[in-house]
């Protein structure tokens, strides 16, 4: 019975998450490669709220499956592992974060799946 009473708890805590990561977004449209940059901002972007905004961003992409991606960041600097089914949900994701304001350098450390993996 205990069970029963965690998991409406559990699941009301992960509703919470979503909701603040998506609060917290601001995504802005850049063109692939570019920085996205407020000249004179010196407000700095906390890293929990940055991978916060990035997996929210890559939440929104289609074509990719954002649970298959590890998002970390540190100063503005963030960094992309996991495992994709092609060159092109790669692409989408590092180009998803990117678009991310706050976000000054994206490390791409995703790998294609090999076929018996997919």
């Amino acid at each position: 019975m205990k069970n029963l009473t965690s998991l409406p708890t559990i699941l009301s805590g992960l509703v919470l998450a979503s909701l603040v990561a998506c609060a917290s977004t601001d995504v802005s449209p850049t063109s692939p490669g570019s920085v996205p940059a407020v000249p004179g901002s010196t407000a700095a972007v906390s890293d929990t709220a940055l991978t916060n905004s990035v997996l929210a961003g890559l939440a929104q992409q289609k074509g990719i499956n954002p649970a298959e991606i590890a998002v970390e960041s540190y100063d503005g600097e963030v960094r992309l592992s996991g495992f994709a089914a092609s060159q092109q949900e790669i692409d989408t994701a590092v180009a998803a974060a990117r678009s991310v304001a706050g976000v000054k350098v994206v490390r791409n450390d995703m790998k294609l799946k090999e076929p018996a993996q997919q």
